[in-house]
């Protein structure tokens, strides 16, 4: 709920950041996110995709090559308060990149440029969900400094059991 309630709030201040082919998501490129979603996750919470996409464009990226997208990277802000009052956190929502843009560095700058700017915007750790089977996806986090922190199931999908992960940021 606090999420709801805050984490629009905290995206109307959102900086973005330059990137090199990667854009914010708009309603032209949703039928070749949601194929490449279907491709990865056999098309499950698209209509969660699609309400991201709208809600959440500004946080919403794709990445492109020679005007193909190649994949698409979605998060929403996660406000925590502590005692040294509100922590920003990120989760990615949803993370792929189509079979045929695998293995040539897509989902690495996608979360590179994504990461840099949740550090210009005070983000202090990122969280994601990956299923325990997708040995490359857990090479490509582990190399950017996510650490394993839970083992899950229900969230990746129904009986599948996920790892929580997470990369801290200095704030």
């Amino acid at each position: 709920m606090l999420r709801d309630i805050i984490g629009p709030h905290l995206i109307k201040k959102w900086k973005n950041t330059r990137k090199e082919n990667i854009v914010s998501v708009d309603e032209t490129m949703l039928p070749e996110v949601l194929r490449i979603q279907a491709e990865a996750f056999d098309g499950k919470n698209q209509e969660s995709l699609i309400k991201y996409s709208r809600k959440l464009s500004k946080i919403f990226y794709v990445i492109k090559s020679q005007d193909k997208i190649a994949g698409y990277c979605a998060y929403y802000l996660k406000p925590e308060f502590s005692l040294k009052g509100l922590k920003k956190k990120s989760v990615i929502y949803s993370i792929a990149i189509g079979k045929k843009f695998q293995g040539k560095g897509y989902g690495r700058k996608l979360l590179e440029e994504s990461i840099k700017e949740m550090k210009l915007n005070g983000i202090c750790s990122v969280l994601l969900y990956v299923n325990v089977e997708n040995t490359p996806a857990i090479k490509l986090y582990e190399k950017m400094g996510f650490e394993i922190v839970q083992k899950t199931e229900d969230i990746c999908g129904q009986s599948e059991k996920c790892f929580v992960m997470e990369l801290k940021l200095v704030c």
